[in-house]
């Protein structure tokens, strides 16, 4: 070979020109139908070889200003044009290629039917071969060109014929690949495959294309399988950990509020000699099994088991127990108020599984088998779709797995709060824990009321009787709060010893029920409040019920009259919230936006105005609300702010991400029961025919009502994301549904204003109501067009009928129905039709029953309601006339 002397870019353009134009070969080459079977393994294999040709250019910096030295190597420089050269003469050998591998040469020309063959496609080189060829062309490079005398009309096809052949011919090209490598300036140049493998492959969205790439280079690239093995593991296992985690997971242990300073310090410590309870420090560093944490109702179980996984102290003792073995501490914190998996033994095992299978991952094949083969082989369902969680049968076998030997190569420590707010049979939930605990690195923190199936069963456990032991704490509690106010200053002045008096009055009468002492001291507080004189205090102290529940009938007769209505108001809609979230989700979540406009009266005009305040007013108005809260409802109440799990991003009010420094956790606060204590209470028989409560079905609805046109306004006026903003017009129009039962002229107004937002959304959106609704009415009927499909799709004959009572110059709607060729009948009841027509925002209507009620007033009005199609929901009577199926209704 003739050495050969080229000016430096001159020569960098030849190497670029040369691979360009082998590569575009390669790319090109096709195969007979006989080998589809072996298809795809084949071009995968010679992808992968096309993949380390551009990683060696990008190497070398073929395409960058400061490219390698080993390219202007005038030795080395004739080595890579040559071997290059060589490479692209047989690749455009027609007959070599035959013979050598194969290859069959087909001249497809334009004018002629194109035969049908199998083409090539490319997974790992795509997007570094879409770099290369967009910088190639930037730089205005040109590749080498199709052999001399061929038509440019013709398309010159290479054309696999043998399975065996094209292994052959992968394996030339990989000696290509493998020589080039050994000319770059790094001897380790295929080392670097890996790490820019890798690189590749987090692009990759499904296990199965990575799958496909580690059997292209098993055995040959193994570099390159390690990467693409690693990358699926890496992707089922996420996969996995998202499947068990689900929403509100940890949701009761963040929205607790911390311990008042200063409380709870003893359990950290040595109990003292007199005390009659286990020593939890010596559990923590020592014990084993379960640790049970017994309390009265409002004792402050759940505050207290938050302070203790939250001690430092905590993990400090833990880690003596752990000895040369890091310790892990999870928590779960059973919630009666929350949804189904905050409430169940399925949501405690997949919050156990998931805390300790993300903290041994290598553990996923051998704990939850069936999941991982889903997740990791992928053939049976896609990449979206949902694992099949674990049933209990599974979830016990993996707790018997943990307990055996060399399986848990670390310790934990879970904290479970609130066994009494499991929704089933109590004893299995104290089972599944005992279960787990038979490994000898696991132990549990659990808590529950004195229930008596939890003092059988924890009989023999260490334990502690919150109540018996708090009584420090809450005389701290009471001393702390009475010295924040001014009054007790004074009081302290005139006679110190009886105003510490009233404190250790008021202490005494909690018999270690914090609950009873928050709500107590506040009533003390408005005594301060009063200016009131011992005598009074001391009345104001005997007067608080010692019952729970009777207190919760003091604080509400303490509430002034004025504000009466809106506190019952207040405690329905929470009382109704809570009962729904079970079922519904975020629905059943009370948020604080909103809830100012019972101020109103409902005066929609001012709830426009409202929804136009930027967020710094509308967070003072939720700071309004919090005080209000405080002091108008005696505690019953309180709001907790959005620092909770799977209240972020797609679920914000402010339209900022919760880790965003501008997130405002007030505005996107939620109004909650001060205790679950304080919900059954209201949920008993008796409860709402208090005089305290009294309030009209229609009033608290229309309030209701109200908030939720509130929450969808500001959802969508702050450019919140589509799925939250729309979730939010849905409820307030499954609200103002309901409406019709009891004010369908409140109805009509809210549907208006309604209307008027979907029409501002849709503008933002680029939609067209009309289009998807096959017609186009008038500019003056397109309002009352839409109002009515809305009414006519969720029943609302009242409004309906209210409607054409105020409108008598609207058109009818069998008027409508001849004139757009529109069918009132299927919008009642054709939800395919519905699904298929409206938006998201609509999605309400979508899953409602037909309305078989709308449907007899259809027919009577005059519109077409065919007796065929119509079984199931109307029937003919004696007297010919269309009858509802009462089972339809």
């Amino acid at each position: 070979m003739t050495l050969v002397v080229v000016p430096p870019r001159a020569g960098i353009a030849a190497i670029a020109g040369a691979i360009k134009a082998c590569l575009d070969i390669l790319s090109g080459i096709c195969a007979i139908e006989a080998l589809a079977k072996e298809w795809i393994l084949l071009q995968d294999k010679l992808d992968v070889e096309k993949t380390l040709l551009l990683q060696w250019a990008d190497k070398v910096k073929l395409l960058d200003e400061n490219y390698d030295k080993c390219l202007i190597d005038t030795n080395n420089y004739n080595l890579i044009i040559h071997l290059l050269h060589t490479t692209h003469e047989m690749l455009t050998d027609k007959d070599g290629l035959m013979s050598h591998f194969s290859i069959v040469f087909h001249e497809q020309v334009d004018s002629l039917p194109a035969v049908t063959y199998l083409q090539s496609s490319s997974i790992l080189s795509r997007e570094r071969m879409e770099r290369f060829n967009s910088e190639f062309t930037r730089q205005g490079l040109h590749a080498r060109h199709v052999p001399d005398g061929t038509p440019s009309t013709t398309k010159i096809l290479r054309v696999a014929t043998s399975q065996l052949g094209f292994e052959k011919f992968i394996e030339d090209i990989r000696q290509t690949v493998n020589s080039l490598n050994r000319l770059a300036s790094n001897p380790n140049c295929l080392n670097f495959a890996g790490q820019m493998a890798r690189e590749d492959l987090e692009t990759f969205k499904t296990v199965k294309e990575l799958r496909r790439v580690r059997e292209a280079s098993k055995g040959v690239r193994d570099t390159i399988a390690l990467s693409a093995d690693e990358r699926m593991v890496r992707m089922a296992r996420r996969r996995i950990w998202a499947n068990l985690r689900f929403d509100g997971m940890h949701d009761r242990r963040l929205i607790l509020q911390d311990p008042h300073p200063g409380t709870f310090e003893w359990a950290l410590k040595a109990p003292e000699p007199d005390t009659e309870w286990d020593s939890l420090t010596k559990w923590l560093e020592s014990g084993s099994d379960i640790y049970w944490v017994c309390g009265k109702a409002g004792a402050g179980k759940s505050t207290f088991l938050k302070h203790i996984f939250n001690h430092p102290e905590t993990k400090r003792r833990l880690s003596t127990w752990g000895g040369d073995e890091p310790v892990s501490l999870g928590s779960f914190f059973f919630w009666k108020l929350g949804r189904g998996m905050q409430r169940s033994r399925d949501g405690m095992a997949r919050a156990v599984l998931y805390h300790i299978l993300r903290a041994i991952p290598t553990l996923i094949p051998i704990l939850v088998p069936t999941m991982w083969k889903f997740a990791y082989e992928e053939d049976v369902l896609g990449p979206h779709e949902i694992l099949p969680l674990p049933s209990v049968p599974q979830v016990q076998d993996a707790f018997k797995k943990m307990a055996e030997p060399e399986v848990l190569n670390m310790k934990f420590c879970f904290v479970v709060d609130g066994l009494d707010e499991y929704g089933g049979d109590k004893a299995r939930a104290v089972a599944i824990l005992q279960l787990l605990c038979t490994s000898p690195k696991i132990k549990i923190l659990a808590s529950s009321r004195p229930h008596p199936v939890f003092e059988d069963l924890f009989a023999n456990s260490p334990k502690l009787h919150l109540h018996q032991l708090v009584r420090e704490d809450v005389l701290k509690y009471v001393q702390d709060k009475a010295d924040t106010h001014r009054y007790m200053r004074a009081l302290r002045e005139v006679d110190e010893t009886m105003a510490l008096i009233l404190v250790e009055k008021l202490a005494e009468k909690a018999s270690g029920v914090f609950l009873w002492t928050v709500l107590a001291t506040r009533i003390l507080l408005q005594g301060f409040d009063g200016l009131e004189r011992f005598v009074n205090l001391e009345q104001r102290i005997a007067n608080i019920p010692e019952d729970l529940e009777d207190l919760f009938v003091h604080v509400l007769n303490l509430v002034e009259p004025c504000h009466r209505k809106q506190v019952a108001n207040l405690l329905r809609s929470c009382y109704k919230s809570k009962t729904w979230r079970s079922q519904e989700g975020e629905r059943g979540r009370r948020w604080s936006t909103g809830v100012p406009t019972v101020d109103h009266d409902k005066d929609f005009d001012d709830l426009d105005r409202q929804s136009e305040r930027n967020l710094e007013a509308r967070h003072r108005q939720c700071l309004v609300l919090e005080n209000r809260l405080a002091s108008r409802c005696g505690g019953l109440l309180e709001v907790i702010r959005s620092d909770v799990d799977g209240v972020a991003g797609d679920k914000c009010f402010c339209a900022t991400p919760e880790d965003h420094p501008d997130h405002d956790t007030l505005i996107d606060s939620s109004i909650e029961f001060v205790h679950r204590t304080v919900y059954e209470w209201f949920g008993g028989l008796d409860s709402w025919a208090l005089s305290q409560l009294d309030l009209p079905d229609k009033s608290a609805s229309e309030d209701r009502i109200s908030r939720s046109w509130e929450q969808s306004r500001l959802a969508q006026k702050n450019d919140t994301p589509f799925l939250f903003s729309d979730v939010k017009l849905s409820n307030n129009m499954h609200n103002v549904g309901n409406a019709d039962k009891f004010s369908p002229e409140f109805a009509d107004s809210m549907l208006c204003r309604i209307h008027e937002l979907m029409d501002e959304v849709r503008r933002k959106r680029g939609l067209d109501w009309h289009t998807a609704f096959c017609c186009n009415p008038e500019r003056d009927m397109s309002e009352h067009l839409e109002i009515l499909f809305f009414a006519v799709a969720m029943g609302m004959v009242n409004f309906v009928k209210y409607f054409y009572e105020h409108n008598p110059e609207a058109m009818s709607l069998s008027e409508m129905e001849t004139k757009w060729q529109m069918r009132w009948w299927r919008v009642a009841t054709d939800r395919n039709l519905i699904r298929s027509l409206l938006e998201p925002f609509y999605e309400t209507i979508q899953f409602l029953p037909p309305q078989g009620q709308m449907v007899e007033y259809l027919a009577s009005s005059g519109c077409d309601v065919p007796d065929q199609g119509m079984t199931g929901y109307l029937k003919r009577g004696p007297d010919g006339s269309m009858e509802i199926v009462k089972s339809a209704i």
